[in-house]
């Protein structure tokens, strides 16, 4: 068995080095003279750096330029960036959005120029983000092309951001990356249940993607991992819990209450000040707060497990504010793993690969759930294309199919989002083709498009062309895109 590396990549870093012999070693870096197991990925913006009269772009710039991935936030900080614990950093810094979150967006991936420079710089920062993992590893005497890496990245993730991840592994020399959306991985902690269907609750900065995850027993020697559904509770993620938590608190909502709750999950070192401590939580978030939280809860959730036809089934959780005992208990569902939250995901997949490595026989599959769905604007998906209409392995298929835009849109720029994944919710999946388009008032309101799809001989891959045509048989726009439908080990 080769050593494996398993990295949750979210709000917070968690790794575990999975040894030749199977044990479970807990990656940690040191923060300011304490050894952190989970770590903030958050990186902060101090705007008054660049305003300041000495500031020079070019210099700061130029400094940047000769970083290492060991000392760019050190340089960083001539630029404004900070991370939570840099003594340098202030209540009204602003949190620069996550390289995985910028890398997926919709907006970035339709910008010609941000586009061609966003992967360089969130390589860059993903780079030295991972830096003290890699330097974990190396300490041990370890050579990285003896490791096997994966990854875990939310469903929403797009496919640009897991090539830049690959990319940077291969840099670091390791070999094949292997990347794991985050519903799957928390799922495997019931593998040993196969077949089972369980509910992962995955919460995101601002939302909450419950997922349907099935798990087949093939034989006995394989396990098949598919996530079957998905829905998102708007407004339910980490943001509304953190300004109950505030108002429990009687204190204000803000970017650095966040951080300083954050910091106390995680053990990590906070330069701020707060009111955030387990005293203080466990005083207000009692029984009546709990019992209240809980009505909310079942409020919001009844129509999205609904949808996902998963009301009686076990929950796994996955998000950083499921750290809290209170959050987990007003979801009235137990977890499905005896071990912290935030290690749910990397202990799960690590007791996987155990299993795994158990018996020359044993395999796992893991499909990717899902169809290709059209972004309405209004927070919508829908789907295009079923799972059954889509194209056999070495197989190609098209469709066509037109679209008549309410109001008076003459004039509009909007964008032409295409996405992947089993959420009726736009946020929910992950973007593949993101076109940008401007309706004229000869159009009539009316756009038809056609969408070309080919699947590898493998089944592994679908690639597919889209193009926009408006009345006149005018072309508005053209693109390309590619997914990734399967990984077997």
């Amino acid at each position: 068995m080769r050593p494996q590396l398993i990295i949750d990549y979210g709000r917070v870093l968690s790794a575990l080095l999975v040894t030749a012999d199977g044990q479970l070693v807990p990656c940690s870096q040191e923060i300011r003279q304490v050894a952190t197991r989970h770590v903030s990925t958050d990186i902060l913006f101090d705007p008054r750096v660049a305003e300041d009269a000495d500031f020079v772009w070019d210099e700061a710039l130029e400094t940047m330029g000769k970083a290492t991935p060991r000392n760019l936030f050190q340089r960083a900080r001539r630029i404004g960036l900070r991370r939570p614990w840099d003594p340098q950093a202030t209540t009204d810094a602003l949190q620069l959005a996550s390289p995985i979150g910028v890398l997926s967006s919709a907006a970035a991936l339709a910008d010609r120029n941000a586009a061609a420079a966003l992967p360089a710089v969130a390589f860059a920062l993903l780079d030295a983000l991972l830096e003290p993992t890699f330097a974990f590893i190396a300490d041990r005497r370890i050579a990285a092309s003896d490791v096997d890496p994966f990854v875990v990245v939310p469903a929403h993730a797009s496919r640009r951001a897991r090539m830049v991840l690959e990319k940077l592994f291969r840099r670091r020399g390791f070999r094949r990356l292997t990347v794991v959306r985050r519903e799957i991985a928390a799922a495997m902690a019931l593998l040993e249940m196969a077949p089972v269907t369980c509910v992962v609750a995955d919460a995101s900065d601002d939302d909450l993607h419950l997922h349907r995850v099935a798990i087949a027993d093939g034989d006995g020697h394989v396990r098949r991992f598919c996530t079957v559904a998905s829905a998102t509770a708007p407004g339910f993620g980490w943001s509304h819990w953190t300004g109950q938590i505030a108002a429990a608190l009687q204190t204000a909502a803000s970017s650095a209450f966040e951080r300083g709750l954050l910091s106390l999950l995680t053990g990590s070192p906070e330069s701020l000040s707060s009111r955030v401590t387990h005293g203080a939580l466990q005083s207000v978030l009692d029984d009546a707060w709990v019992g209240a939280r809980a009505d909310e809860v079942r409020e919001k959730l009844r129509a999205p497990l609904a949808a996902i036809g998963a009301e009686e089934v076990p929950f796994v959780f996955a998000g950083e504010i499921f750290a809290l005992d209170a959050v987990r208990k007003a979801f009235g569902a137990k977890s499905a793993l005896n071990a912290p939250v935030l290690d749910h995901s990397v202990r799960s997949m690590a007791l996987a690969m155990r299993w795994l490595h158990g018996g020359k026989s044993r395999k796992m599959e893991i499909a990717r759930g899902g169809t290709l769905r059209l972004d309405t604007g209004r927070g919508e998906a829908v789907e295009l294309l079923t799972a059954a209409q889509l194209p056999e392995p070495g197989e190609s298929c098209h469709l066509a199919a037109g679209f008549r835009f309410a109001g008076d849109m003459a004039g509009t720029a909007f964008l032409l989002n295409l996405v992947w994944g089993a959420d009726r919710a736009s946020q929910g999946n992950a973007t593949v083709c993101a076109l940008p388009l401007e309706l004229r008032p000869e159009t009539g309101g009316t756009l038809r498009l056609t969408v070309r799809l080919r699947r590898s001989s493998s089944g592994r891959r679908l690639s597919g062309t889209v193009e926009a045509r408006m009345p006149g048989d005018i072309v508005a726009a053209r693109g390309q895109f590619a997914e990734e439908l399967e990984v077997t080990r």
